[in-house]
């Protein structure tokens, strides 16, 4: 039985029956080739015409394009001068003598102004805001609906930039102000969409750039910034750039009262002006498509070290790579996969380290999500320092109530390999000692702005059964356990230097010493003294939520352990170095047990300073009671815990008869703990303190200073331990 329904065609069949049906009537001589033949010739006559037209032409269009650039550029105060005009090749045009000035004078400055910046208008030179000796430009019109540049290459291009008081040479080039605002779309992410126009721009970049001898500056109120580029050349994916960067910056009376302040000799003056420079050589492989690539920095020629003060003070590096595996948008955020690290880094900055700090090699991957009011560094970021290597995650999103979150991993390494991967010059005074067995380490941190008191912190070094130190370094912590030589550095010199022992008749045992004196202290300063090992996490997360609501460092969280490393090896200088130094060495001392707690308290008291030139409880007993450390009360301990962490200014928590102020807070704080531990044994009347009539006398006087011309010294460095110390005591 046959069927009515004809048989169903495929799509390839029909697909193949046209190419079959267009194939014939080519190839068919009396209609295929008649067409191909009468559309070239059309073809070929309409681009003659064309070339004709443009070759005749293009002259008079670029001539009516530029003045009409002129005219424009008049009527907003400037004058553009161009000595010959012209074209290469087909669609390159080329000019020479090209110049734009800016036709306002430059006015004299105001009596207001401090003198360094009367002198930028005095300095600035008459020269064109732009000027280029010889400019060829390249246009790519083949594709007619997106054209753009196919070569840009200049000679001795200049940029010269001026925005003051009354008077900025570029300003009325950026365009007017009075268009209307356009409406915000709140689906619109200004990070995204600046990526976006970032990558529409990079992707109409020529395809070959050359730049000789380009000089750019920009001159504002805070000084000039320079760049020169002697040579840039891009061809095809290849970058070479030589590169000179000079920040000549005008030091305000800020920097010099901050520069001042830091300084150990009042004689140092910060100069009016502070000038840096950096110089290299990059080279690469760039794709414009996909924003990958890869790039290198090296010094320039005569140079072995790449120097980078602009960041950092002191920046260096003997060679640097940086990779771009991955850079695009995805999921509404831009997201970003970077490799990249230093050979030879070094860095000489005094906010980090007196001394030169010296990595031999730092490398990192960085694997990011960011968009507006969000940032994260996923986990799979890590870092790489020597031999040390450690998996970090960083979180911050914005909004009404931002957060914060970091965490750091540290797998498990040989504990010789991390002491001696860390960086030379940031452990100079406790040296790199040497070990057995491996380490373990964590970091957690996470604060939220609402909430800063419930902010997580967590820092934990888990080291194996086996780990112990073979040899110290400089600086042996169980030197503590004997009797040693304590000296007191301020600004550099010594101002007190004596012997902590039954050798010196100031020295007193914690036995001899009032309980309530320790009592006291440990509740001032370390409530948890006899029951961590050298760090109270609970102080920390308290220190730093009072700084982060305060914005501003308004406490801290050392332990009497960190306090005494400090004050015994380290020194006074604040700098991130011996911070380092100080929280390893507490730990490694802790940890181990080299020293009792016991031990550590006695010390603790008889070195630290209770007043202007006082050190040891005994001296400030005597001198503010006239009592031996074991006779004094509740009240007088109390008084003598708080003057601990400000204990030069003593004599302002005083009233004009040497007694206790109402509003001394630290001194109020702590008899208000203490009341509320023992409410019911104590007589408030013990808080009615007043120092010896003696002492007030001279807490009005000139500041205390120590005679130490009873130990003969040699004058030794800032946190250097005393050579009679460390011969006096020898370990197994």
């Amino acid at each position: 039985m046959s069927s009515d329904k004809s048989p169903r065609i495929t799509t390839p069949e029909r697909i193949r029956t046209w190419i079959n049906f267009l194939w014939q009537w080519l190839t068919d001589p009396n209609r295929g080739f008649k067409w191909l033949k009468k559309t070239s010739w059309f073809t070929g006559i309409a681009f003659a015409i064309f070339l004709i037209v443009w070759l005749s032409c293009r002259g008079m269009l670029l001539n009516w394009a530029f003045n009409k650039a002129v005219a424009k550029l008049e009527k907003k105060g400037y004058a553009l001068t161009c000595n010959e005009k012209g074209f290469t090749w087909l669609f390159g045009v080329h000019l020479k003598g090209l110049s734009l000035n800016y036709n306002q004078p430059i006015p004299a400055p105001n009596d207001t102004l401090p003198t360094a910046q009367k002198a930028i208008y005095k300095s600035l030179p008459n020269t064109p805001v732009f000027a280029c000796d010889d400019l060829a430009i390249g246009l790519n019109v083949w594709k007619f609906w997106d054209i753009g540049l196919s070569g840009f290459e200049t000679e001795q291009l200049s940029l010269y930039l001026v925005n003051l008081p009354n008077y900025c040479n570029y300003c009325g080039l950026m365009g007017s102000d009075d268009k209307p605002e356009e409406k915000a779309n709140p689906n619109k992410d200004p990070i995204v969409n600046l990526f976006r126009q970032l990558e529409s721009y990079i992707g109409k970049a020529p395809n070959y750039l050359e730049m000789r001898d380009t000089k750019m500056s920009l001159t504002d109120t805070t000084g000039t910034f320079s760049l020169q580029l002697p040579n840039t050349l891009f061809k095809h994916k290849a970058l070479s750039m030589q590169l000179l960067a000079t920040s000549e910056k005008i030091n305000s009376e800020k920097d010099k009262k901050e520069y001042h302040r830091q300084r150990k000799s009042d004689a140092d003056t910060l100069p009016a002006t502070t000038t840096k420079s950096v110089q290299f050589v990059l080279q690469g492989d760039i794709d414009k498509d996909d924003l990958t690539g890869h790039v290198s920095i090296t010094p320039s020629k005569n140079q072995k070290f790449v120097s980078i003060p602009l960041v950092l003070n002191g920046l260096g590096f003997q060679k640097a790579d940086f990779e771009v595996t991955e850079l695009g948008e995805s999921f509404g955020a831009i997201h970003a996969d970077l490799r990249g690290g230093f050979v030879g880094l070094q860095v000489n900055d005094e906010r980090i380290s007196d001394t030169l700090v010296q990595v031999d090699s730092a490398n990192g991957r960085f694997v990011c999500d960011i968009k507006d009011g969000f940032f994260e560094l996923d986990s799979q970021s890590s870092v790489q320092i020597n031999h040390i290597n450690a998996n970090i995650f960083a979180q911050y999103q914005g909004g009404n109530n931002p957060k914060y979150a970091l965490n750091i991993y540290m797998p498990r390494l040989k504990a010789n390999n991390f002491f001696a991967s860390l960086p030379v010059g940031l452990f100079r005074n406790i040296g790199i000692p040497q070990a057995t067995g491996t380490l373990e380490y964590r970091f957690q941190f996470a604060i939220e702005h609402e909430k800063p008191r419930d902010c997580i912190l967590e820092s934990k070094m888990w080291p194996s059964k086996d780990f112990t130190i073979v040899k110290w370094g400089n600086v042996d912590p169980r030197i503590i356990n004997g009797e040693f030589t304590y000296t007191y550095w301020e600004k550099g010199e010594v101002v007190a230097r004596f012997q902590v022992g039954e050798s010196n008749g100031n020295f007193s045992r914690i036995d001899n010493i009032s309980p309530d004196l320790t009592r006291c202290v440990m509740r001032s300063e370390d409530p948890d003294f006899y029951h961590h090992q050298g760090f109270y996490m609970d102080a920390f997360r308290s220190s730093i939520a009072q700084n982060y609501s305060q914005k501003r460092f308004a406490r801290g969280g050392s332990t009497i352990s960190m306090q005494l490393v400090k004050n015994v090896f380290l020194g006074r200088r604040k700098t991130i170095a011996r911070k380092v130094e100080e929280i390893l060495l507490t730990w490694l001392m802790e940890r181990r047990g080299l020293v009792s707690k016991s031990r550590l308290l006695e010390v603790y008291l008889n070195v630290i300073e209770w007043g202007p030139g006082i050190f040891g409880v005994t001296e400030a007993s005597r001198f503010y009671f006239h009592k031996n450390p074991i006779d004094l009360n509740l009240g007088e301990c109390t008084f003598l815990a708080s003057i601990i962490p400000m204990p030069k200014k003593v004599r302002w928590f005083l009233d004009s008869n040497g007694c206790i102020l109402s509003n001394n807070g630290h001194f109020s704080a702590l008899r208000r703990r203490l009341l509320a531990k023992d409410s019911g044994t104590i007589d408030t009347a013990i808080f009615q303190v007043c120092i010896h009539p003696d002492a007030w006398t001279r807490l009005k006087g000139p500041a205390k200073k120590r005679d130490t011309t009873e130990i003969p010294y040699e004058v030794f460095e800032e946190g250097e331990l005393p050579l009679e110390a460390i011969e006096q005591n020898e370990y197994d």
